[in-house]
């Protein structure tokens, strides 16, 4: 039971970080001249989200975790894209962020699925 709420915790607290980086104003913040770097983080940001919930939803035993995990992920980053849109006036909408952030979560997806029971059977162990 503790190990679940653990989890839980972690896929809530990476949620909320993922809400604080996206809907801040970041605009003091040093950038490296890496090209595409922004697209590169969300690509990574999200595919390590569908991999944290994934991991959370297991833990429940919920059917179709993978599926969930998927779904949520790609609602949440569209609707953080809509948000910086809506509620802010130094992040704008972009739909090549909501692209890089479908693909990073469809990779992993995909990850997870060639190795779904390597990961489920280390999670019981971790459970």
């Amino acid at each position: 039971m503790v190990k679940k709420l653990t989890l839980t915790a972690a896929g809530v607290c990476y949620m909320l970080l993922l809400i604080i980086g996206s809907l801040s104003n970041l605009t003091d913040v040093p950038k490296l001249s890496i090209e595409l770097q922004d697209k590169i983080t969300h690509f990574t940001a999200y595919a390590l989200l569908c991999f944290v919930l994934f991991l959370m939803f297991e833990s429940y035993k919920i059917r179709n975790t993978l599926k969930y995990s998927i779904l949520v992920s790609i609602v949440f980053g569209t609707v953080i894209e809509f948000l910086q849109a809506n509620l802010t006036s130094y992040r704008a909408f972009d739909i090549f962020d909501i692209i890089a952030n479908v693909a990073g979560i469809l990779i992993m997806a995909k990850l997870i699925s060639l190795n779904k029971p390597l990961i489920v059977k280390k999670l019981e162990t971790f459970m």
